[in-house]
């Protein structure tokens, strides 16, 4: 295992076990080249580029697009006990979806059609597609369901039809003309019927007749921030109520976790539940730099799920526009008012001190400088400049309360308990708490 350990010292994002997959894939597989590679694994380019580079004397040429071992490669690698990595937990691999994958590649080769970069398609494989179709069956989303795919460049919907279940209703939304004339197409030339398509762009209003009326909906959006916000603004607005599911896909490089923090705080300020959520679910062709995968997220709509603020229509959405805004640091922001707090609380700025420094310690909010303003009420306002930006208290001791504006560049340490540590401290159950975004 020492050629393991010595890998995994030059790539440390790496897993031990995913190291060992990787040699074990290029150890079994003649003609590996670098794109197969990266869609067998879902792990980015730069990332496989530097696990090529730490690998290179055991390489034939660490910078060929082909992959294969030297002559000390086969040597070393011979004896180690290299065993397959699950790079996804979960996948359907059986006679039903290896038929479903072929006729679909029937159906792709009769078409023919291209991605267009416009509209940040991407195709998924063929096994990707008969897969976003069977989880749909494994999560009861298909008998006697409504159901709309916000976007189907993956023709997910010529899938549906051939595990011959009676959903009530399939509509198909999408920008691309040429795609919707295929599935249309296809589903007249099979017979297929509860099937309709509409050509929808997300920037648009949803027409009044789909509002309110579905299921369950899929989307695989542009993984911006603002795409991602648009499109499940537009899911919430097709679904009809509580308990309804939403089937997202999003994919991301690992090595900017940010922009995933910032995609999950979208969902909890939605008010949408996650399911579950399936690493690498999904692959595609092309779209290495996020490795060629996306993550499924299932959602589920709750008596508290709503839409944000009304999309603006002149936003970027597209991972090729400009994107200036998704660039923007990381940034945990939370406001919280305080009130019904002890009246001694205030009498003594020694024991309010105490007490906001004893929460900066429990929150890992490393405090830098502090800075007392006193009002001639008896009011505070404290800053502490804290080594990630800043924590800011007001008081108004005649009204009992307190005000936290706390904003750090790095994730607050169990953001969710800071309402439970406050009531420990300041002795108030009388808590408001707001997340900005």
């Amino acid at each position: 295992m020492n050629l393991l350990d010595s890998i995994q010292k030059n790539i440390p994002g790496l897993k031990k076990a995913e190291i060992a997959g990787l040699l074990y894939l290029i150890k079994t597989h003649e003609n590996l080249t670098n794109t197969e590679l990266v869609r067998f694994t879902g792990l980015p380019k730069e990332e496989l580029k530097r696990f090529k580079a730490a690998l290179s004397e055991l390489l034939v040429d660490s910078n060929d697009e082909n992959i294969s071992f030297s002559e000390k490669g086969v040597s070393l690698t011979k004896d180690l006990d290299l065993l397959p990595y699950s790079w996804s937990i979960f996948s359907f691999t059986n006679d039903i979806s290896k038929h479903l994958t072929l006729t679909l590649k029937d159906i792709r080769n009769k078409y023919k059609l291209n991605a267009k970069r416009e509209y940040d398609q991407w195709f998924a494989t063929e096994e990707t597609s008969v897969n976003k179709a069977l989880i749909l069956k494994e999560k009861d989303c298909l008998e006697g369901k409504k159901i709309l795919l916000l976007g189907d460049d993956d023709l997910v919907s010529t899938v549906l039809p051939l595990l011959k279940i009676d959903f009530a209703k399939l509509t198909v939304l999408d920008i691309d003309q040429n795609l919707l004339n295929t599935i249309s197409t296809n589903s007249t030339e099979n017979g297929y019927k509860n099937i309709e398509t509409a050509v929808y762009d997300a920037k648009k209003d949803i027409p009044t007749k789909y509002l309110n009326q579905y299921d369950v909906v899929v989307l695989d959006p542009p993984y911006t921030k603002s795409g991602v916000t648009l499109f499940l603004n537009r899911a919430i607005e097709l679904l009809n109520g509580s308990n309804k599911y939403i089937f997202f896909y999003y994919g991301n490089s690992f090595k900017s976790p940010e922009k995933t923090l910032k995609i999950q705080e979208i969902i909890n300020r939605m008010g949408l539940v996650i399911e579950d959520k399936i690493d690498k679910f999904a692959r595609y062709y092309g779209a290495e730099s996020i490795g060629s995968a996306s993550s499924l997220y299932v959602l589920k709509t709750t008596p508290h799920t709503r839409t944000l603020l009304k999309p603006d229509i002149t936003t970027n959405i597209y991972s090729f526009e400009d994107q200036s805004e998704d660039k923007f640091p990381f940034v945990d922001h939370v406001t919280v008012k305080i009130s019904k707090v002890p009246t001694n609380m205030f009498k003594s700025k020694a024991t309010l001190l105490a007490a906001l420094r004893k929460f900066s310690e429990i929150h890992k909010l490393k405090v830098v400088d502090t800075f007392v303003t006193d009002f001639k009420n008896g009011g505070l306002t404290i800053t502490f400049v804290l080594s990630n930006s800043n924590f800011v208290i007001h008081t108004w001791p005649e009204f009992n309360a307190l005000h936290f504006d706390i904003i750090t560049c790095t994730p607050i340490f169990k953001k969710d308990t800071i309402a439970d540590t406050i009531q420990e401290l300041f002795h108030t159950q009388h808590i408001e708490l707001n997340i900005v975004e």
